[in-house]
């Protein structure tokens, strides 16, 4: 990409799909932008952003890659209530996906400038376009202050139970929630916005702490986290956010954001990694710690 280029991204708006195949594809976005990293000078330009937009059908559960599925996953009741549960390439810790959320996927290379240098960098960034796109939704919201993981004060293996440094808050409450994963080229962030909020349906299907009975995590987290519905005090419709947030990552990054659909060789790595890992039972269970790619 030239340099007069360099303020295009690439967008892509997915739709909702099944947890394996959400999961399968952002991965299979982050090889193959690697893998093209691999293929430049270290003179040239990076290939372009990647910013995508999606939902989820059926619900579903996903783990942090670092998580105890065994410990912290009610497999029988995911069976029983039709939601599907999957292990994460990101790390952070669970949440439950379901028909009220927007979710945000962001691939660049890990020395891109425009993301400033690390994980930290990279989150205050990138907040300051999801910022944008709640405001043109009439949420007004802030950027947690960086904290320790001491300062967090986690009690349960839910994502939205606390704010971790730079993620974004409205009226002290947790509203979006990311987590990312880097190689030696390039990083991933995934985020969940929440458009609304069901936390007895999380607990039905996530283990409450040993030292928490369920009712007592349901009003903990209920306290600690809120969604666009509530704030705004209306539904909001998943196109209509969807709109609101590529508008703020456009606006907020000088980007020209161009309308893309996964590539045929994009497919088929999704394709290949959603049978050998997210739709594959044995390896969700395991406690992963990614590779490099």
């Amino acid at each position: 990409m030239s340099q007069t280029d360099l303020n295009q991204w690439r967008l892509l708006q997915t739709g909702r799909n099944d947890g394996a195949f959400n999961m399968a594809l952002d991965e299979a976005l982050l090889q193959t932008f690697s893998a093209h990293l691999s293929l430049v000078s270290p003179l040239e330009d990076y290939p372009v952003p990647i910013v995508r937009f999606y939902g989820w059908q059926p619900a579903c559960l996903s783990l942090g890659y670092t998580q105890r599925a065994e410990r912290e996953v009610d497999v029988e009741a995911c069976a029983r209530l039709g939601i599907d549960w999957v292990r994460r390439h990101t790390g952070g810790r669970a949440i439950l996906h379901d028909y009220a959320e927007l979710t945000y996927s962001v691939v660049a290379a890990s020395a891109d400038p425009l993301f400033g240098n690390g994980i930290l960098p990279a989150y205050r960034t990138i907040s300051g376009a999801l910022l944008d796109g709640l405001r043109r939704l009439g949420v007004e919201a802030d950027l947690a202050p960086k904290v320790s993981a001491k300062e967090m004060n986690i009690a349960t293996a839910a994502c939205f139970d606390a704010p971790s440094s730079y993620e974004i808050t409205a009226k002290g409450r947790k509203l979006i929630g990311s987590a990312q994963f880097r190689n030696s080229t390039a990083f991933l962030q995934q985020g969940t916005i929440l458009l609304g909020v069901d936390v007895p349906k999380l607990f039905e299907v996530l283990k409450p702490p040993v030292r928490l009975s369920r009712a007592q995590a349901i009003a903990q987290v209920s306290q600690r986290l809120t969604s666009i519905e509530a704030v705004c005090s209306q539904p909001v419709a998943f196109e209509e956010a969807q709109t609101a947030f590529v508008a703020g990552f456009a606006s907020y990054f000088g980007a020209d954001l161009q309308p893309s659909a996964p590539t045929q060789a994009e497919l088929e790595l999704t394709q290949a990694l959603k049978i050998a890992k997210y739709a594959n039972p044995a390896w969700n269970m395991e406690r992963q710690r990614p590779r490099q790619n």
